[in-house]
């Protein structure tokens, strides 16, 4: 039981192997030079964008946070140790 579950996992991570290079245009696709270098062109154009911080990612720093102060109220229970 354990050697046939053994070879059936062999098996199947056998069966998930490398399969080619992952591009936008296959390898058999039947386009020119210039058509693959403007996939390219755009691709690059999307890789820039997307790698673009958003504002949220880097926050303006606030150096004073607290703009109002006030006295604490005394507190009635701070009381010295017995």
């Amino acid at each position: 039981m354990k050697g046939s579950l053994a070879l059936v996992l062999a098996l199947l991570v056998a069966g998930c192997g490398h399969k080619g290079a992952l591009t936008r245009v296959p390898a058999d696709a039947d386009w020119s030079v210039e058509q693959r270098r403007a996939q390219r062109a755009r691709d690059a154009a999307d890789t820039e964008a997307g790698l673009r911080l958003p504002p949220e990612a880097r926050p303006v720093r606030q150096d004073d946070v607290l703009t109002v102060t006030r006295e604490r109220r005394t507190d009635g229970f701070d009381l010295p140790p017995p």
